[in-house]
């Protein structure tokens, strides 16, 4: 269970978002759920928390900000990779969210990362992107949206 992987493989995957908490799985686990998993098994598992954290990834990496909601039933973890931790990222070479403050003692931000966001904010220096804890009081929907902005003007 160290090696969690919920997803999109990294060959595969748009983006990764690294996380500090796992979910709970079906049991017994299946190999072929983790790597075709169903998002609203893993709500009904998880309740709402889990509901929020897939529906701001949703909101970050859907095609266009209107579509998260389709995306995140429908397409969410063949587009997203989740890891849980920072030896899973290995040669991953895309987009990568830091997800809260728990590896950076192993990633910490860059002295030129670029700040987006007012009051709420993230850091940027490509490939890596850290953000706060995927939860609405600490990831509003203003940074979701500036920090959607900031990723498609970079073409990330």
């Amino acid at each position: 269970m160290n090696d969690l992987w919920i997803g999109a493989c990294p060959n595969e995957a748009d983006y990764v978002f690294l996380l500090p908490n796992r979910p709970a799985l079906p049991s017994p686990v299946d190999i072929s759920f983790l790597e075709k998993p169903d998002v609203s098994l893993l709500i009904e598992l998880n309740g709402n928390h889990w509901r929020k954290i897939f529906t701001i990834m949703a909101k970050l990496a859907a095609p266009t900000y209107d579509s998260w909601k389709v995306f995140r039933d429908k397409e969410l973890l063949n587009k997203v990779g989740i890891a849980f931790s920072f030896d899973q990222l290995g040669d991953y070479r895309g987009l990568v969210f830091i997800v809260g403050n728990t590896f950076r003692d192993e990633l910490p931000v860059v002295d030129s990362a670029q700040e987006v966001g007012d009051v709420h904010t993230s850091f940027v220096c490509l490939p890596y992107i850290w953000c706060p804890y995927l939860d609405y009081r600490q990831f509003p929907n203003i940074l979701i949206e500036a920090l959607r902005e900031y990723i498609l003007e970079k073409k990330c």
